[in-house]
């Protein structure tokens, strides 16, 4: 059974060339920026400061199966092109899931997705205070992704044990659910964070030195998540246009995936480092300066130092370790009391 859009032309045939092109060049870079984002989180647990081990953990994990996918394709690649495994065309090898090469590819795929979305609903968890009520949409949405795409792999491997019209229609299914499952867990994580934003503003909340602004915490995750978002938005377009420039979106989408965390980790560390910079004379010297704190304040606990307002203060306690990431924003007043 050939996916949709999929119908051996020329055009598919450029298409899949061009899709496995892009996927090297992102790969290539994805992997540049992941050993950076390594090096930064394993400097921030030396340091003392923000790292969270199953964020850690994951992105290693995630690493592991986009290498295996992007292998996975090159061989894919020989067997159609070079050896013309299934002919007449080269790409009617990629319609043929009893290939194992081809059905694999699905598995990976299908697992990066639902990795990446119980991630960020386990980043989503913990920002709110462990507040179950709040992740139950989206979790009731990842158990409906994973029914909805087992039933489609597996009317890939055997196309007998589904009907077509049932096949056809999980299908249809798969980008609108990944739509709703990312935009809802940005918008929650987004709109938790500039919550907390507000509060500090109501507060009297101060900057701290060395601090960031939230609402560029609110940016940086945002603009990183739009990379997954515009991509099953327009994959779920040409997929109502049954249009074969499908495969270079699906050959590109899963070191997208990748890129997406290591940017949050790398534009997060650079923009604290940047400010820390400002606060500092222009140089970093990662460490904030002790004093006195101010009798009649607010100010903030930060795990990654994640403060905003208008004036220098001083926090807490800046060498706090924490397994809950760089978005878990705890704010106290001056008695200690949590805001």
């Amino acid at each position: 059974m050939a996916p949709p859009g999929q119908d051996g032309s020329l055009n598919e045939q450029i298409y899949q060339l061009v899709g496995f092109w892009l996927e090297a060049m992102i790969y290539g870079g994805y992997t540049v920026l992941f050993i950076a984002a390594i090096v930064v989180s394993l400097r921030n647990r030396k340091d003392g400061l923000a790292f969270s081990m199953i964020f850690f953990l994951s992105q290693i994990a995630m690493f592991i199966m986009i290498t295996i996918y992007t292998f996975i394709n090159l061989y894919r690649g020989i067997r159609a092109y070079a050896q013309n495994v299934v002919g007449p065309n080269p790409v009617n090898y990629y319609h043929d899931f009893s290939q194992w090469d081809n059905f694999s590819f699905g598995i990976i795929v299908t697992l990066l997705v639902w990795h990446a979305d119980a991630l960020v609903i386990y980043r989503c968890f913990v920002i709110w205070g462990h507040n179950f009520w709040v992740i139950l949409f989206p979790v009731i949405l990842l158990l409906f992704s994973f029914v909805v795409n087992c039933i489609t792999l597996t009317s890939f491997k055997h196309p007998a044990a589904v009907p077509a019209a049932v096949a056809g229609a999980f299908i249809q299914m798969v980008y609108p659910i990944n739509l709703a499952q990312n935009i809802t867990t940005t918008s929650l994580i987004a709109y938790r964070i500039w919550s907390q934003h507000y509060k500090a503003r109501e507060s009297g909340l101060f900057k701290v030195a060395a601090g960031m602004n939230l609402l560029t915490v609110v940016r940086i995750i945002i603009e990183s998540a739009l990379i997954f978002t515009v991509q099953q938005l327009i994959l779920l377009i040409l997929l109502e246009l049954d249009h074969p420039a499908q495969v270079i979106l699906h050959a590109t989408l899963v070191p997208s995936m990748g890129l997406v965390f290591v940017l949050m980790t790398l534009r997060t560390h650079f923009a604290r480092t940047d400010t820390e910079g400002r606060w500092t004379g222009g140089r970093s010297t990662g460490h904030h300066t002790t004093g006195q704190r101010p009798g009649n304040s607010s100010v903030a606990v930060v795990t990654t130092r994640t403060v905003t307002e208008d004036m220098p203060m001083h926090v807490i306690d800046s060498k706090v370790p924490s397994d809950n990431g760089p978005y878990d924003v705890i704010f106290e007043n001056s008695k200690g009391q949590r805001v």
